[in-house]
């Protein structure tokens, strides 16, 4: 299927990552304090929450006003089924696949492309390598919301996938305590703790949230350790002027940490099936991630209807791990043939983003609209450096037939060599933006807008040079048409660009990624707005996209070549309370992804998904909760080859109050124990986690 007409879809939008802040219908004027709202959440157990959202264009849109598919999973949702961390919960949202390609290295997809769209409250961060490391978590959000397809404007790094947004938990006006402790599988254990309220009265809140995880791993040798700390303060310097500063500290450390992951093939072809425990890593194999995030807000309101809102972010991430990295396809009978590199990495990576605007309404021709116009400066430094073992140092050194069993001996890291191959890169991305929706009836409504993205990078990567500049003005135009009462018909476009931090064959930088994006649907209410219907179809291009090739043996740098693409596909997703005590979410999701030559690729990503995910509080016993999910997906491939076919994996959970004031939980994953490879998207796969059990405890005021 080619692109929808450009000319037919000119009133179509990137409209993007749901709310900053989840809120009740609010004024006009837009003058809201973040600092008052998140109480309105904490009192609900609804999936979807289709009534809540605010886009993170900064206009004041619910998810049946936004002109593209949106997902947002609830901490209702987070808390049924204790998605604790960020993979497991974006497993639950319809359409997005995580790419697990090793222990602590994530990719995530959407739409059939690389989702590197990253928002916390609404507030774009830079995604410079396309990949998480490390296992964020879920402790500190309220909830988070996808919107799927090109959303360039919100971020100035855009694929047409979707853009995540992360909703950080709020003081509330009431005092509130919870603490929570769970145990499970593994030696899997765990302690929560929250409480929020005010401080002095009509003048300052706050939250404190922690959290402290320890437990082993389906895998052999693998540990977790986490450390979670978030606080936030908001209050009012006078009625027209608010504020709020927060700051979060993930601390992770992981033992028996894999570089790369198993095998997909043996030396004759065949594929290997090795048992779920097996893992890569030797006993010596670390990874330490630390991550903080600071922000400062500052809103001041400007009159009745218009609003000035300051925002300052700072991120660091600091890395550390030393890690055994094997390739190649052993024989099937003795398990030699691999080889391997051992290597131990340093890393610092650096962000300050500053984000200026000013939002309202305004009257014309009889009816309100809303304009929003403003700038965002970000200044990011990354640094690293690789250090090899003489022992191990060549991405060609034959590996024992007992490598799995973790006993390669540690070799000693040449820390002080100052040849070691290193990355210092300096970035700025400094954007300027404008969005406007048209009241043009009280059922039709157009949106239009553009982002400029200014990018200067210079530094090296592994003796690559990175330095580059680019400048590109993304444009975005949508249509709304409420048909009848709770009948919204929509279109969208957007065109998308990024800037690549990948290499060629020759080592010189790719350069940006560019295409464009479409989507048209169908949003339908349902029993009085407590639960949203879409379907959507969209279509999307992609010129220059970075596609791994293999990795430099001489430098270890991973190699790319700018591809072209094009996805096609569309989505059915059902959201919310259908009768009183029965939450759903559901999705299903359908794309197909061409190259330049029209051949299927990125054929390890599936081309069918079903995601399902249920609660219902039982009327005839009080205080019950029961719930299940399902995820579903088809057959996926590497290099032609079906390496997993179709699979489905199932979850249950019961919870019940004991009294006003004190829960139990129990959540079982996998139940039917079913044993399916996880990412083969660079020609390896580890095994996904065999049937768990977790329970817990969780007391509240």
């Amino acid at each position: 299927m080619t692109l929808f007409s450009r000319r037919a879809l000119a009133l179509a939008v990137a409209l993007y990552s749901g709310a900053a802040y989840a809120q009740n219908d609010k004024p006009a004027n837009q003058n809201d304090t973040s600092s008052a709202e998140p109480e309105q959440i904490e009192t609900l157990l609804v999936y979807g929450e289709p009534d809540t959202t605010k886009t993170a264009t900064k206009l004041n849109l619910s998810v049946f006003e936004t002109p593209q598919m949106v997902s947002v999973i609830s901490r209702a949702q987070i808390d049924d089924f204790a998605l604790r961390e960020v993979n497991a919960l974006l497993n639950y949202v319809p359409g997005v696949t995580v790419e697990q390609v090793e222990t602590d290295r994530t990719y995530y997809t959407a739409r059939g492309f690389d989702i590197v769209n990253f928002q916390y409250d609404g507030v774009g961060v830079p995604f410079s390598y396309g990949l998480t490391q490390g296992h964020d978590d879920t402790a500190i959000y309220e909830q988070v919301e996808v919107v799927k397809g090109a959303t360039g404007l919100t971020t100035g790094l855009a694929n047409p996938s979707a853009t995540i947004n992360y909703v950080r938990k709020r003081p509330t006006d009431e005092f509130q305590a919870s603490v929570s402790a769970a145990g499970g599988s593994w030696d899997y254990y765990r302690l929560d703790g929250d409480v929020s309220g005010t401080i002095v009265d009509d003048k300052l809140k706050g939250r404190l949230v922690v959290a402290r995880q320890e437990g082993d791993s389906y895998l052999d040798r693998y540990a977790k350790e986490l450390s979670i700390f978030y606080g936030v303060l908001s209050g009012s310097i006078t009625d027209s002027t608010r504020w709020s500063l927060g700051h979060s500290i993930n601390d992770n450390h992981n033992d028996g940490m894999s570089s790369g992951a198993l095998p997909l093939f043996y030396s004759d072809g065949s594929l290997t099936d090795y048992d779920v425990s097996t893992n890569t890593a030797p006993d010596w194999a670390y990874q330490d991630v630390t991550q903080h995030r600071s922000f400062a807000e500052l809103e001041q309101d400007l009159g009745e209807r218009w609003m000035l809102k300051a925002i300052f972010t700072r991120n660091k991430q600091e890395k550390e791990w030393e890690n055994f990295y094997l390739s190649g396809a052993p024989d099937p009978l003795t398990e030699e043939g691999l080889v391997g590199v051992a290597s131990r990495y340093e890393a610092q990576d650096k962000e300050d983003i500053v984000d200026l605007f000013v939002s309202g309404s305004f009257s014309l021709f009889g009816r309100d609209h809303e304009l929003v116009a403003g700038i965002n400066l970000a200044d990011i430094k990354l640094t690293g450096r690789s250090i090899y073992s003489s022992a191990w140092g060549g991405y060609d050194d034959p590996v024992g037939g007992n490598w799995a069993e973790g006993a390669t001996p540690y070799p000693a890291m040449d820390i002080d060599n100052p040849e070691s191959s290193s990355t210092d890169i300096d970035q700025t991305q400094n954007s300027y933006y404008v969005s406007t929706r048209l009241n043009l009836t009280d059922k039709l409504s157009l949106l239009l807008g553009a982002r400029n993205v200014d990018i200067e990078q210079e530094g090296i990567s592994y003796s690559a040079p990175q330095n580059a500049e680019d400048d590109e003005t993304v444009p975005y135009a949508g249509i709304t048409y409420e048909v009848i009462n709770g009948t919204m018909l929509y279109a969208s476009y957007s065109e998308v660009f990024k800037a690549q931090t990948w290499v060629d064959a020759d080592l010189a930088p790719l350069g940006p990624v560019q295409g464009e994006g479409t989507e048209v649907g169908v949003k339908q209410e349902l029993f009085n707005g407590a639960a949203v219907l879409t379907a959507a179809w969209f279509e999307s291009r992609q010129e220059n996209f970075g596609e791994w090739v293999t990795r430099d043996i001489e430098t270890g740098l991973n190699i790319y070549r700018g591809a072209e693409f094009e996805s096609d596909g569309f989505e059915l997703e059902l959201a919310g309370e259908l009768l009183t005590g029965l939450n759903i979410s559901a999705g299903y999701t359908q794309v197909d992804v061409t190259d330049e030559n029209g051949n299927d690729t990125r054929r390890f990503i599936p081309g069918k998904q079903f995601k399902l995910a249920t609660a219902y509080q039982v009327p005839a016993l009080n205080g019950l909760r029961l719930g299940g999910g399902i995820n579903w997906q088809s057959e996926i491939y590497y290099a032609g080859t079906e390496v997993q076919d179709s699979y489905a994996l199932v979850d249950l959970f019961a919870q019940y109050d004991l009294s006003a004031n004190l829960t139990l939980g129990v959540n079982l994953n996998n139940l039917t124990d079913e044993k399916y490879r996880l990412s083969p998207q660079w020609g390896q796969a580890n095994f996904g986690a065999p049937r768990s059990v977790v329970g817990s405890v969780t007391w509240t005021y």
